[in-house]
């Protein structure tokens, strides 16, 4: 059996290994095992006319499995952009053909029997079986460019799992940093997902996103699921055949972000054998049903208000200068490390996004004595960069500002969410840090990171 490098999206030769003795060869399928699917029906094709075709067809949601038990043919898959003829001439070997891949078979030698395991029963309205109408039908990849970052804000704006951090204003903002290499999907001309992504040279890697706490599929209300599972495959076969890729790094939006359920995008990495290779641990707070306060953080509020800290929001200027010195020198003493962001990085971005990223302060007689900053999607307030200076600290200035924070400027969203308290990709829990967070009412939400072979 020869086969093309790169085979139509979906699309996969599968071996069945044969055991023989005196008494003859065995070869074996299981469902769901070796067959990548459950079987609901078989058939065989045998005696074919000379210069016949069959199939000439594409699936609407069938899988099929194809193997020339006895004889060969030859077989053409396509799936609108790569095109594939492949000859099946051994009964230890079959393809694999997933929806939405238009297949012609064709060349059988005298006494070829074809066996066919399908994963669906047979229905008139599962075929298309016009390879124009199929052409239609295809759902395209389109490289993202500066030209479209409209079109790209829009859909993220109306999407049920978009966020700003989403949005080119904020994607871009360290373009210099990354490669980027986003997606736009687009049905009968209609823009129905994005993927945000960046590609690592070096490692041969398609991240989604290396920029961003998460960079899954952005996905609108209108799309299902078999859809998406159609979109993630033609994202693998585009970065196949255009960036050589390896491996995808794929981080989901965590469904706190989501409006709508939207968890599609999970399932297809699932069908494409992707694997959990990190996750973090977030504390979140559910507004709208929280658990009580425990004693020792309300202690710290009453400490910090008899010390006289007051919670004030911040500027981007002398306010955000200022929180940042706290800030650097509490990362650089505890951790070694800087912010990621720089200080006029992060004022950039609360010029640009305003009403999503706030600075919030717990002051002491003028002076800062413990801050966050707060990532405002909607759905979920999300803190980032939490410090205090020793004398905050002390007199419980991070206490009373979350107190403060949850209980009056979470403005309508359902979560507050307080960030991971891992490492290592979460191989290592910090537990007096995650103890702290669940002392204002907060419980965990995984934080997953997937790795996916292309």
């Amino acid at each position: 059996m020869q086969m093309s490098v790169v085979l139509p999206k979906g699309v996969k030769i599968l071996e069945f290994p044969p055991f023989s003795d005196s008494r003859g060869f065995l070869s074996v399928a299981e469902a769901c095992q070796n067959i990548p699917f459950a079987i609901e029906r078989v058939f065989w094709i045998y005696n074919v006319p000379q210069g016949q075709h069959r199939a000439s067809h594409s699936h609407n949601e069938t899988y099929e499995l194809l193997v020339p038990v006895h004889g060969s043919c030859s077989i053409t898959v396509d799936d609108g952009e790569t095109k594939s003829e492949i000859l099946l001439d051994s009964p230890c070997k079959g393809i694999v053909i997933p929806p939405n891949v238009w297949c012609d078979i064709y060349d059988f030698t005298p006494g070829t029997v074809c066996v066919v395991l399908a994963s669906h029963h047979y229905s008139k309205k599962g075929y298309t079986d016009k390879y124009s109408q199929f052409i239609d039908n295809l759902i395209s990849a389109v490289p993202y460019s500066a030209d479209k970052c409209d079109e790209w804000n829009s859909f993220v704006e109306t999407s049920k799992n978009g966020t700003f951090l989403l949005d080119r204003g904020y994607m871009d903002y360290h373009s210099d940093r990354f490669t980027d290499c986003s997606l736009m999907f687009y049905h009968k001309n209609k823009l129905i997902a994005l993927l945000p992504a960046n590609y690592n040279a070096k490692d041969r890697c398609v991240e989604s996103h290396g920029g961003l706490t998460y960079g899954g599929l952005v996905i609108g209300t209108d799309l299902h699921s078999p859809q998406a599972l159609d979109i993630m495959q033609t994202a693998v076969q585009y970065y196949k055949l255009n960036f050589e890729a390896d491996r995808l790094i794929y981080k989901p939006i965590p469904y706190i972000y989501c409006t709508n359920p939207s968890q599609e995008d999970l399932y297809a990495i699932f069908r494409l054998n992707g694997t959990v290779v990190a996750k973090g641990l977030s504390t979140v707070i559910d507004l709208g049903n929280a658990l009580p306060m425990q004693t020792l953080r309300k202690r710290g509020v009453s400490k910090a208000r008899r010390c006289g800290v007051t919670v004030v929001p911040g500027n981007s200027g002398s306010d955000l200068e200022q929180y940042w010195n706290v800030l650097s020198a509490t990362l650089k003493s505890a951790h070694g490390v800087n912010p990621v962001h720089t200080v006029e990085e992060m004022r950039l971005l609360m010029d640009r996004f305003p009403n999503n990223i706030r600075l919030w302060l717990a002051v002491q007689e003028g002076s800062v004595v413990a801050g966050t900053v707060l990532y405002c999607t909607g759905n979920v307030v999300h803190a980032q960069y939490i410090a205090a200076s020793d004398k905050g600290k002390n007199i419980g200035a991070l206490d009373v500002l979350f107190d403060d924070i949850i209980r009056n400027r979470c403005g309508g969203a359902r979560y507050f969410d307080f960030g991971i308290s891992t490492e290592h990709g979460g191989q290592l829990l910090n537990n007096g840090l995650v103890l702290q967070k669940e002392g204002f009412g907060g419980r965990s939400v995984v934080y997953d990171i997937y790795s996916l072979d292309l």
